[in-house]
């Protein structure tokens, strides 16, 4: 008889704690765009494009002058000397080429690396809301596919980090 009482009560105890959980949300992609100084990244980023953007120019500008002048001078080239200058321009093709690879994970860094500040002061500022308001779950609104209820902690995010 001892056994199922204390069973009962340790049923009893879990369904209360799972009942007196509290549940809110956050849509972490409007505070990102209401904080200050997100709108710098964009900026960072179009520069850092700008960049990689006359990088390939310039190589492919080198490619060019080197092929026009081959062509133009390839009939009065020595077999090595002909040799010598596809190498090269081979070699100017690949270099071009993997270039062309590499820039899209070179702008996905750069982002991730302008970013993770911002995403690191919201999430501290959802964990900081969580303790203070005793919420034991906040779900991203931008991820979820269904919610219905809990509290929309997103004001409180917002006024956390300062943001109107």
């Amino acid at each position: 008889m001892k056994k199922i009482t204390v069973v009962l009560l340790a049923c009893f105890f879990c369904m209360t704690s799972a009942f007196a959980q509290k549940y809110g949300h956050v849509n972490s992609g409007d505070v990102m765009k209401a904080m200050p100084g997100v709108d710098s990244v964009e900026i960072k980023l179009m520069d850092f494009h700008k960049e990689l953007q006359l990088l390939y120019e310039n190589m492919f500008n080198e490619f060019q002058v080197k092929k026009d002048k081959f062509d133009k001078e390839a009939g009065t080239m020595s077999s090595s000397v002909r040799k010598l200058r596809e190498d090269e321009l081979i070699s100017i093709q690949n270099r071009i080429r993997e270039f062309e690879l590499n820039v899209q994970d070179d702008v996905e860094e750069e982002k991730i690396k302008l970013i993770t500040p911002f995403q690191d002061k919201i999430q501290n500022a959802i964990n900081e809301v969580a303790k203070e308001h005793k919420y034991s779950y906040i779900f991203d609104t931008q991820i979820l596919l269904y919610y219905d209820g809990g509290d929309d902690v997103t004001p409180l995010v917002k006024k956390k980090l300062g943001i109107k």
